[in-house]
């Protein structure tokens, strides 16, 4: 009987992690290339950045991989962009390089850029990512424009973090690309 319920109480403290997890994925790129020296784009991915994300949504007709944030491509077709899960109500993806950069500027190519201007995310938080955690931050809350750019001074950013709201809770966030201009 003490062995059945030493076995319960691991099964239930197994599921209480799982359960409390954040569920997010991570991937991390391959570097293919050194940074240049002057001003360039250092979230492009033969950079080998490490990208995370809240979630994706993944459908028989695609798998809107968060990795589609960083293949700079500027003509992607329809299913080369990350789209947040359904469910996904706090939406929020993450861009860590291998270095530290002196962030200027982030460019978001968000669906309107392909697809209905509908689409386009209006609602959302940019943050720097610095060693000792976050940097400066830029909150947008009607953006209208399908490829948007912002200035964001960092300097010795690690990463970038932008946080979306979505307009109800059965949005998905769609975005095409992430870039992050400096250097």
């Amino acid at each position: 009987m003490l062995g059945l319920a030493i076995a319960g109480g691991v099964w239930l403290y197994g599921l209480v992690l799982f359960i409390s997890a954040d569920g997010h994925f991570e991937v991390t790129l391959p570097r293919q290339r050194i940074p240049p020296a002057e001003v360039h784009n250092f979230s492009l991915w033969d950079l080998g950045p490490t990208i995370r994300a809240s979630s994706f949504f993944a459908d028989w007709e695609g798998l809107h991989h968060p990795a589609f944030l960083v293949d700079g491509r500027t003509s992607p077709d329809n299913v080369e962009k990350w789209a947040s899960a359904e469910r996904d109500r706090e939406p929020w993806i993450e861009i860590i390089w291998r270095e530290s950069h002196d962030l200027e500027r982030v460019v978001i190519r968000h669906a309107g850029s392909v697809e209905s201007e509908g689409l386009t995310a209006d609602r959302y938080t940019l943050r720097c990512l610095t060693a000792s955690g976050h940097g400066p931050s830029l909150e947008v809350t009607s953006n209208k424009k399908a490829i948007a750019s912002h200035d964001l001074a960092c300097a010795q950013a690690r990463g970038l973090r932008i946080e979306f709201e979505p307009k109800n809770r059965k949005d998905i966030i769609r975005i095409f690309e992430v870039e992050t201009w400096g250097r």
